[in-house]
């Protein structure tokens, strides 16, 4: 009898456990290739980051908070030309309430990017491949260069080297894309992909 209750408990808890573990899924998206990420986005941008704001909003799964990302657009790669654009992406904080979604891009005031965007259906993410489709731009303090870095902060050394998901190496490539060379490469490619 005791042993019976033993295993009806260790049931119910191994049950809790499995069902926790399926509640508490992250979310998964699958890294791009340079081409995917091309082809996928509707409006390709160098863009700097003017101001934020996160609000509440309403929908029909509920209440989320959202974030308005508002862009200075410096060139456009793919698409129609802007000054400016605002880009909405699930997650942000309001007061004491945060609501963090995992690979999500976290813009602040003053970043700059190559982003590649696409905001058909009101995807929770308007950049393709959430946090795959964000380049961002440092200058070289030495050369004055603006250079590419992925979403993670490592140098992107080549258009080949976009989705791979390799870990970063613990020396720096012998070579970094520029932004001139990274911008080319994209007028590349929109060019190849328009003749298709």
């Amino acid at each position: 009898m005791a042993a019976t209750r033993l295993l009806r408990a260790l049931a119910i808890v191994a049950l809790a456990i499995v069902a926790s573990a399926v509640a508490a899924t992250a979310t998964t998206v699958a890294a791009p290739t340079f081409d995917e990420l091309v082809r996928r986005s509707e409006l390709v941008i160098v863009a700097r980051v003017v101001a934020t704001r996160s609000a509440w909003v309403d929908s029909r799964s509920g209440r989320s908070i959202v974030t308005d990302v508002t862009v200075s657009i410096e060139q456009t790669l793919k698409g129609p030309t802007y000054a400016e654009r605002s880009l909405e992406f699930l997650g942000g904080t309001v007061g004491e309430d945060t609501l963090r979604v995992d690979g999500m891009p976290e813009f602040h005031v003053g970043d700059r990017a190559v982003l590649f965007i696409n905001e058909a259906g009101r995807p929770a993410s308007p950049v393709v491949g959430f946090m795959y489709g964000w380049f961002r731009i440092v200058q070289d303090p030495v050369s004055g260069v603006d250079m590419v870095r992925t979403h993670d902060g490592r140098p992107l050394a080549s258009t080949e080297d976009v989705g791979n998901l390799r870990p970063a190496p613990r020396v720096a490539p012998a070579r970094t894309l520029s932004l001139l060379e990274f911008s080319r490469e994209i007028a590349d490619k929109v060019r190849t992909q328009a003749t298709r």
